[in-house]
């Protein structure tokens, strides 16, 4: 099997990718992850998802399958992570009582055929509506902090969701059903 190298230092993906793989290597890239607005989501997380697992190609001196992803949160404009408290606190006031989309742009690289696939995953998330002190509440278990749009759906965060249509990994920051579908189809590799 070949070695997987995970373009990414998220918790969270290392925790969901080792469950399928004993010996993920981690190589994070150093990029530039500034959004365009003008740009459509789909496109923004696909673009960052190539520019991290291309930068980890560059450097790579192992043989193996690079896998990189970004993950955004969309309501009339892209919301990435967080700056600080307040800028958390204003994200998560403007998902309360709303629908919003949770995109997730994967990039897989092999390092030997220097075969690219890049394609994202697409969520809709709604959020109960939040009281300002309900939100202070969560945002002081820090939670909140180096997550897109401000929550974690697999922690606290679950208490902000009222309902998700599609992939509930997606909302954690790696679609598993969409990584292993494009595993199999162009790599010959399966999660299972």
């Amino acid at each position: 099997m070949k070695k997987i190298i995970l373009a990414s230092k998220s918790p969270r993906r290392i925790e969901m990718l080792s469950k399928y793989f004993e010996d993920i290597k981690i190589n994070v890239s150093d990029i530039n992850e500034s959004v365009n607005q003008n740009d459509l989501p789909q496109t923004t997380v696909m673009k960052i998802a190539f520019e991290k697992a291309n930068a980890v190609l560059k450097v790579c001196d192992e043989q193996g399958i690079i896998i990189a992803a970004d993950t955004i949160v969309y309501l009339d404009e892209t919301m990435g992570k967080p700056k600080n408290y307040d800028d958390g606190f204003e994200m998560i006031k403007k998902l309360s009582g709303k629908e919003h989309k949770v995109f997730t742009g994967i990039c897989i690289i092999d390092t030997v055929s220097n075969k690219k696939v890049v394609d994202y995953e697409e969520t809709i998330v709604e959020f109960n509506v939040l009281s300002d002190e309900q939100i202070i509440k969560y945002l002081n278990t820090g939670e909140y902090k180096d997550k897109a749009g401000s929550y974690g759906i697999q922690g606290y965060g679950e208490l902000l969701v009222k309902k998700i249509n599609g992939c509930y990994n997606n909302v954690k920051g790696l679609p598993l059903s969409k990584l292993n579908y494009l595993l199999k189809e162009h790599f010959s590799l399966e999660l299972l």
